[in-house]
């Protein structure tokens, strides 16, 4: 839990995006090599996402730890157990279209938020994989939204 609170710290010092965008650019840069991270995402498979910036316009690209749902991912907007939800979730609340590179390979997606039940099992099946996050939403304070990025 101490180490929850100091990486949330992160979110209030505005260092998280621009750590995201370094490790988003060095994902992007392995092509196949690189697919978990051991230490923003705590070994989980990883992809790059890029989404419009909602008052930029701007691309942003962030990595995000993601579960396969179908032919479809998934990623949880944790925000490192933030009280706030991460840019990345408000960007595709604006704008669902997006692209992600995953497994060396860019695919342009559109992203939806799961609600209800599905976004419920969602999380459990995230909590299956990673059981150290079961109270990263205890500690967010929030509801955490579980975006579901569909390929097109």
């Amino acid at each position: 839990m101490m180490l929850a609170r100091l990486l949330r710290s992160l979110t209030r010092l505005r260092i998280q995006p621009q750590i995201g965008r370094v490790h988003a650019l060095l994902l992007r840069r392995a092509r196949r090599r690189l697919r978990r991270s051991r230490i923003l995402a705590g070994g989980q498979p990883v992809l790059a996402l890029t989404t419009v910036g909602r008052r930029s316009g701007m691309p942003r690209s962030t990595v995000v730890a993601y579960l396969r749902y179908g032919d479809a991912y998934v990623a949880a907007a944790l925000n490192l157990g933030s009280d706030t939800d991460p840019g990345w979730a408000l960007n595709l609340r604006a704008e669902p279209s997006a692209s992600i590179e995953v497994d060396g390979e860019r695919r342009a997606v559109r992203a939806r938020q799961a609600e209800g039940r599905e976004a419920e099992g969602l999380w459990a099946a995230l909590i299956d994989r990673l059981p150290a996050i079961r109270r990263a939403r205890r500690l967010a304070r929030r509801d955490v939204p579980m975006f579901v990025l569909e390929p097109l």
